[in-house]
């Protein structure tokens, strides 16, 4: 196992570890097929904790904006705000251990860094939930998910 997948289960969310393992113990592929089911079940579980905690999720934007805001009135040269960097970074990691995992599991291999293709996935799924918090339109949601895990998997090849 990858120093990274050695420490998912102490990162990520134990619903999105226990769903990884749960859909890997039942493949009978491998893959970039068997990477596009272990992204979807890990995706999958993600979204039911969004939708129990949307409160949680409209404070962290609240927070952001505001420190952001503030960073803005003061300054006009663009310089990174290393508070809000720094949640991004920790959002960054546990997608890459995520996305490890998911490659790990597979027997696929990312084509570009992993950690491009976290940043990537953090930015969309940051959209996804501010966008569901407008609208609650689970549909539209999960369409935009289901083509995040098959943009995802465009970006890994057979082992």
């Amino acid at each position: 196992m990858s120093v990274r997948g050695e420490i998912a289960e102490g990162r990520l969310r134990p619903a999105i570890c226990e769903a990884v393992e749960k859909a890997a113990a039942s493949l009978d592929i491998t893959g970039v097929r068997a990477l596009r089911v272990l992204l979807h079940a890990g995706v999958s579980a993600y979204w039911p904790i969004v939708k129990t905690t949307p409160t949680q999720h409209v404070r962290a934007y609240e927070e952001a904006v505001q420190t952001l805001r503030q960073r803005w009135d003061m300054q006009t040269e663009c310089v990174e705000d290393s508070a809000a960097s720094a949640v991004y970074r920790r959002l960054d990691g546990e997608v890459v251990v995520f996305l490890d995992l998911c490659a790990e599991k597979s027997g696929a291999q990312w084509l570009e860094p992993v950690e491009a293709i976290a940043a990537y996935a953090v930015s969309v799924l940051q959209g996804t939930v501010l966008r569901w918090l407008a609208d609650c339109n689970d549909e539209t949601t999960l369409v935009v998910l289901d083509d995040l895990v098959s943009s995802l998997a465009t970006r890994a090849a057979e082992v």
